[in-house]
């Protein structure tokens, strides 16, 4: 009977939701301790409480715990809105930053393709080993841009050049990535590749990222301006920002409905924002969700993955994947950075900090799985990776990007 009141417990959500914040506090202080990042300590937490070991969190969509991804998912939202205000539309989406981004995008991808048709051996009857190749390739481009924007937030170099750049390179890279797997799944199929299909997903992501911050910075700004103002005037001082968060998830909706990255949609909304006259004030209310919230999406990449199921077979490949993984950012981003004009150390620093790979990469290697592209070890393995990646990239980064000087959170505003 104990048993059973005890599963009962574990599987409800307002526990789940109760033990990671309590972990979220715990691995904050323990690492702050040793002057280690936060997010590290989350994940590896993550790992412990998550199905590898303890067993005490579920994502499992059949569960009550399947609310978990969801409010993970809303802080990976809110930390990149916050970032988005911190940042200046105009400095982010930058011809640097498409360069960089397109050369993080081809070179994984290529060398994700022969690494898999070098080492994995035939997949099997069902499976076809050069598509599955292909999305191996495929689950190597896209940066986890909530991953970089919370070191670099943690650090306090949210403002500086390298650190626009690596943003901006980040979101390119993560509409590149819905392009490629557009790709990889016509070429799978095995009837090509339907150059409708990708055509449109060019054309609503280019138009997406241009009208988007164009009604939002001409138009939508001042609404949401002119909602805070009235707002004040009666005595309801949150007016303008509650209207500026359903602007924020509008264009989360939006970006995953044209099948980007509801994160993508958040960056963009925080973008048109950054230079609204209650950007200050925004930056405040936004911060207190931002605590939150995002603490459950960095212990939850620790939950997603499961260690027992990749077999010791798979883990020579998963450890080479990974270091492929780092090496093809290095050089895919920081070479293009450097031939155009960074110095060795900010190039470096810049191909280390596109390197962690999580959300993008999920969605392919689960599209691969349940279309029968990728056997289910290989999903594994590249869970591992992008888990690996991502624990990993923190430390380094804010090794390689220590005597970058700190800059203000937000730039001085005077809120009327």
């Amino acid at each position: 009977m104990l048993n059973e009141i005890l599963e009962d417990i574990v599987g409800q959500l307002w526990f789940q939701l109760t033990l990671l914040l309590t972990v979220a506090i715990a691995s904050s202080l323990l690492f702050a301790k040793f002057k280690q990042p936060k997010i590290i300590g989350q994940i590896l937490l993550g790992i412990v409480i998550g199905p590898s070991l303890l067993g005490l969190i579920s994502v499992d969509s059949d569960t009550p715990g399947s609310m978990v991804p969801r409010f993970a998912e809303l802080g990976a939202i809110m930390l990149l809105f916050l970032i988005g205000l911190e940042c200046d539309i105009k400095e982010i989406y930058t011809k640097r930053s498409l360069l960089i981004g397109a050369g993080g995008v081809i070179v994984p991808w290529v060398c994700g393709y022969f690494l898999s048709e070098l080492m994995l051996p035939d997949p099997g009857v069902g499976y076809d080993m050069f598509s599955q190749s292909v999305f191996v390739g495929a689950a190597l481009v896209a940066t986890s841009v909530a991953i970089t924007a919370g070191v670099l937030k943690e650090m306090g170099i949210i403002g500086s050049d390298i650190a626009k750049t690596l943003l901006g390179a980040a979101v390119v890279d993560d509409v590149l990535g819905m392009l490629v797997l557009a790709v990889s799944a016509g070429t799978a199929s095995g009837e090509g590749i339907d150059l409708s299909d990708l055509t449109w997903l060019v054309t609503a992501a280019v138009l997406f990222v241009a009208l988007g911050g164009y009604i939002g910075a001409k138009v939508l700004t001042k609404v949401v301006a002119s909602v805070q103002r009235r707002g004040s005037a009666r005595g309801l001082e949150e007016s303008g920002f509650l209207m500026a968060l359903s602007i924020a998830l509008l264009y989360a909706t939006i970006s995953e409905a044209i099948g980007l990255s509801a994160i993508v949609g958040a960056f963009v909304a925080g973008t048109i924002f950054a230079r609204c006259e209650y950007r200050t004030r925004f930056h405040g209310y936004t911060k207190v969700l931002e605590w939150v919230f995002a603490p459950i999406f960095f212990l939850s990449l620790g939950v997603l993955i499961d260690v027992g199921e990749v077999s010791s077979g798979a883990w020579l490949f998963a450890l080479v994947l990974t270091g492929v993984a780092f090496a093809t950012k290095i050089a895919g981003c920081g070479i293009p950075a450097r031939l155009l004009g960074m110095s060795k150390g900010d190039s470096l620093s810049l191909g280390i900090g596109m390197s962690p790979r999580m959300e993008i990469a999920m969605v392919i290697a689960l599209y691969g799985l349940s279309n029968k592209i990728i056997t289910g070890e290989i999903y594994s393995v590249i869970v591992m990776m992008g888990l690996l990646t991502a624990v990993f990239t923190p430390s380094i980064l804010r090794r390689t990007m220590r005597s970058v000087p700190k800059t203000p959170a937000v730039c001085e505003t005077v809120d009327a």
